[in-house]
Order: C-alpha cells, then structure tokens, then sequence
C-alpha cells in the first residue's frame, strides 16, 4: 500500500486544492510516478484516464475529488490508497445510478467515508463485504460482480463466472464471510453445494484449491466434489494431494478423480512427495552408522492377537523424513545431529500379524550420555499412558536412561539450533540495516563536503569507523556472504 502523501494542508488554503484538480483535469497528462506529494499523486491517477477515450472515466474522477473535496473529506484526498478506490470507481462512472453530488459525508473514518461511497454509487440491492473490499485491488472482474450485484443481477449470471454454481452455491456465496477473497468465497460456496460441511468448506477455502488455474477448472471442481464427501479434512494433507493432483493432471490432462479413494490418494501422495523430496536432496543425504543401543523387542497378547512392540533405529536422512511424514514433525530436521554423534533417533512401533507397522512414538536418545531427552507422539503429541510404560521396559531392558529433566519439557538439539539460526538472521538483518544507514549519512556528509570544497566525491572509507572486532568480523562473514566483498580487513 502507498503511504498517506505529504503535502500542504488543503484544509488551510480551501481553493488551492481544487484549483489544483482542475489544472491537472485540463492538461495532456504524461505517465509519471507518486513521489509522496499531492500533485504527484493526481497526476499520476490522471495520467491513466484519457482526454480522448472514455472520457467518463476523466470526468468522473474529478467529480469525486471535487465532492469529496467540498465534504471535507481531507484525510481521505491525503491517501493513496483511498484515492486509488476512487480511480476504480471511476472506472465503471457510466454505471453510477446515484447523482454523486447528493453523497454526504456522515462517517468519521476514511475506510467508512469510502464503504458509503461505494454503496451510494453501485449497490442499489445488498452485496457482499467482501466484494466492496475490492475497489482496494485492481481485479476490475470482482468490482463489476459488486456492481452487479447491487444493481439486482443473481449470482449465477455475474460476469465471466468461472464456477458453474447451483442456487444453493450461489446462496452460500452472497453470505460468505466478510474477510474471505472473492475466490475464497467461491470455493467456499462451491464446497458447501457439493456437500460438504462448513468445518470442511472453510478448509476447502483456505487450501491450495483457492490457488488454481482458470483453464483447468473442469477438473479443480471434480476435486472439489471429491473432497467435499470426506468426513475429516486436514489442511495440511488437503495442500499436499492438491500439490500431487496438480502434478498428475499437468502431466497428463486425461488423469480424473473417478475411483479413487481418500486413502489411497494419500499413500500415492506420501510417495510422489518422498520420491520428490529425494530427488531433491539425493546429494545432501546424510547417514549414520547405527549407535549399537538394544532395540526394544516385546511381544504381547491382545484381544487374542499377537502384537509386537519394537523400536528401530533410523540411521539415514531419507528414513528420518519418512518418520517425520507419517508423524507429522519436524525429526527430518535432526539429520545433522545424527550425522555428527550427537544423537540418534529411533521409532517406536506396532505390528499385528500380516498387518503394517503402527508408528506410536519417535524418541530422541542424546550421545554420548544415552539419555532419552524427547518422546513424541503424532503432531508432537504427548504419548500415552502405554507408549510411556514401552519405554519403560526399554529403559530397564538396554543401556540407555531417563534424562534428568521430565521428557516433555526437554528443549531438542534441533529446537536449540533452528533458535540460534533464527537469531543469527536477525542479526544480519539488523548489522546490514545498520551498516547500510551509516554508508548513507558517510556519503551524504561526503557530497556536502563536496559542495563546500567543489572536491571530486571520494569514496567513502568505513575501515577505522569504530566498530569492535567481533562486530567487524560478524559484519564481513555477512557482506562476504551476500555481496562477495569484505568491507573491514581484520586479521
């Protein structure tokens, strides 16, 4: 957004403001940019509208400038961005029903100044919030279904509709909440036709499904229908078999949803998305050999079904992204830990006979002390009362032990690290802000300098500005990083 301008106070001088409109109005205007004044910014907008073509559009703009000039409407005339609303509803003047002199100004705030505006100009019948939000962008499609709208035509008729949309759809559509996008809404409304609850319509809303391409909308819809029979969504699965169906279809535009089940579709996910992820690191896979500790190995009858409890070892980067995948966490993350013996990690599992391994818990084991510092379950859930009681007897069973602090209050090496990343970009971003003030005032002060002594500039020397070594030497790792040169020379 463009900040509010800087300009003279058009509160003090009531005709300059206006002589101002009418002598830009009058001129051939040429294309130029806001440089943060009054003038700047009209011209600017003028210079988009015609003498010659459409001239409506001209006239209109300057209307509204003059009216709301005339309602001392000034915090609204200081803002680009209001300003810019009224360039848009310039754009559709030959649609305004209402005479815009008889707009009065009765609300306090800029953004309410221009919600009535709008409405005063376009809505005869009620339309959605959030397709008035859209005079703020530069999507002319969504301004002209509000103008539509609030002139009375349904929804099912607007303009260049993309979604074909029941009565129903296009119900749910008009009553979207207000802080949706207007292709949100759509999906949103889409889903609900289709089937779906509101939980799911909302999370149907936010995916990736929002995101998609105009031209492949026969079969966006043929997802929405599928994903709108499922019971439980999950936004994080949703994205991802929406990222695997993109592919697929892009692939080979006959790929449909006809016989495919929800779980099916994700264990093929899982797999493009491993077989994706490997391709991408195969050169930095790391592994590690295995740290000689006991697996757990425990057998017990259940429901008169036998089922083994163990743990295996993870000892490779493409094994420890398998765990984190079907856990839901971050262990993929850990791999240099391993790498470098500072821990191992391990999966604690389930198996009924003839039937796939159950992941319970992923547990981390801290080298060389062997203590088990974390255990955590699915979505880094706390394990339960019996995964608990398997580690247990694995702790009695082998060599490893029980950290001194309790399990789930442990900070993981990897937490600690991806904290101290964190920092250390922080700091760069502060150094080079720094560091990039203090180049400006040298040079301002060095073309002073040069005015006064009509000198040729001389290239500013920042070697003995009193920063301390280590600040030097921080501030060369990150200008050597980012622009390949080193501005100190410390030993």
């Amino acid at each position: 957004m463009k900040p509010i301008c800087k300009n003279q106070n058009i509160n003090k001088k009531p005709s300059a403001y206006i002589a101002l409109v009418n002598k830009i109005y009058s001129e051939s205007n040429k294309p130029q940019r806001y440089k943060g004044t009054m003038e700047s910014m009209l011209r600017e907008f003028f210079s988009k509208t015609s003498k010659y073509r459409y001239t409506w559009k001209r006239d209109t703009f300057k209307a509204l400038l003059v009216h709301l000039y005339n309602q001392k409407c000034y915090a609204l005339l200081r803002s680009y961005a209001e300003v810019e609303v009224l360039h848009n509803i310039s754009a559709f003047g030959n649609r305004i029903y209402n005479d815009i002199e008889g707009w009065e100004a009765s609300n306090v705030t800029k953004e309410e100044q221009i919600s009535s505006l709008i409405k005063y100009c376009f809505a005869k019948y009620e339309t959605p919030k959030f397709l008035e939000y859209c005079f703020y962008g530069s999507q002319k499609l969504y301004m002209l279904w509000y103008i539509q709208l609030g002139k009375g035509v349904s929804v099912k008729d607007l303009s260049q509709m993309p979604i074909k949309l029941t009565s129903k759809m296009a119900h749910e559509f008009r009553n979207a909440p207000d802080y949706y996008s207007v292709f949100k809404a759509l999906r949103y409304a889409q889903a609900i036709g289709c089937g779906a609850t509101k939980e799911a319509a909302k999370l149907i809303a936010f995916s990736s499904l929002s995101r998609t391409r105009d031209n492949e909308e026969v079969f966006w819809t043929t997802v929405v229908q599928f994903f709108s029979q499922i019971e439980r969504l999950e936004t994080n699965e949703l994205d991802q078999i929406v990222d695997y169906l993109a592919y697929k279809y892009r692939e080979n535009n006959s790929f449909s949803m006809k016989g495919r089940t929800f779980n099916a579709l994700l264990n093929q996910t899982n797999d493009w998305h491993r077989t994706m992820y490997i391709n991408r690191e195969i050169e930095n896979v790391l592994s590690w050999k295995s740290s000689g500790i006991k697996p757990l190995y425990k057998a017990e009858i259940i429901g008169g079904q036998t089922i083994v409890f163990k743990t295996i070892e993870l000892c490779n980067s493409i094994e420890l992204y398998d765990e984190g995948k079907a856990m839901q966490h971050c262990v993929a993350e850990y791999d240099e830990d391993c790498e470098i013996g500072d821990s191992r990690i391990f999966s604690l599992q389930s198996q009924a006979e003839n039937e796939a391994p159950t992941r319970l818990a992923t547990i981390e084991i801290a080298l060389p002390s062997f203590e088990i510092v974390q255990a955590k379950a699915k979505y880094n859930q706390e394990p339960n009362k019996k995964t608990m009681m398997l580690i247990e007897d694995w702790i009695k069973s082998s060599n490893i032990k029980k950290v001194k602090k309790v399990i789930p209050n442990y900070e993981p090496i990897a937490h600690a690290r991806a904290v101290e990343r964190t920092e250390m970009n922080n700091f760069d971003f502060g150094a080079t802000l720094i560091f990039r003030i203090i180049l400006l005032i040298l040079y301002l002060f060095l073309m002073f300098g040069r005015l006064l002594t009509s000198q040729p500039t001389i290239k500013p020397d920042i070697e003995n500005y009193p920063f301390s070594i280590d600040m030097k030497h921080q501030l060369d790792s990150i200008f050597k990083e980012k622009y390949g040169v080193k501005p100190f020379k410390v030993e």
